[in-house]
């Protein structure tokens, strides 16, 4: 029995070896040659659309008025503020303060109004497959700067009041 294990080793032994002078290849093989570099993105141009750029045209105009209104209150609302009367909590100047900052917040909220029309048209080009367009993009940014300019406004107005 111990002479049948022995060759049965010997052979699933000898089984295992290489032929004498086969060693593995050194070339290169092709997953190392190849490049692992970014592959270069090509942006795509939007095309002019005359129907779009009437749309942010309007909601450029719309934004402008709404800036301009938003001065004029937070010029009303930050007289208020400051006045000494004001620092009493319901006192008629805090009234008018407050008053002030809820008109504030509504024109803020036309500011949001309109980039969430941007965000709209930029969605729908998105769901067409079209590629970004740049107008699109700049009134988006401007309207983002306009509504982080509103806020900060009324923080700062808050403040004087004395709120969060």
């Amino acid at each position: 029995m111990s002479k049948r294990i022995a060759i049965l080793l010997t052979l699933g032994l000898v089984g295992c070896t290489e032929a004498p002078g086969v060693y593995p290849s050194l070339a290169l093989r092709p997953i190392e040659s190849r490049s692992d570099a970014e592959p270069e993105v090509v942006t795509p141009v939007a095309a002019p659309d005359p129907e779009l750029d009437k749309k942010i045209a309007a909601i450029d105009a719309k934004l402008s008025a709404s800036d301009a209104a938003f001065a004029a209150s937070a010029a009303t609302a930050e007289s208020a503020a400051r006045s000494p009367a004001a620092q009493a909590v319901g006192s008629n100047e805090w009234v008018r303060a407050e008053s002030a900052l809820a008109d504030l917040d509504s024109l803020r909220v036309d500011t949001l109004g309109a980039i969430t029309d941007l965000d709209q048209l930029t969605s729908e080009r998105g769901v067409a497959g079209d590629p970004p367009y740049p107008a699109l993009e700049d009134a988006r940014a401007k309207a983002q700067a306009q509504l982080d300019a509103q806020q900060t406004k009324i923080a700062a107005i808050k403040a004087i009041l004395g709120e969060k």
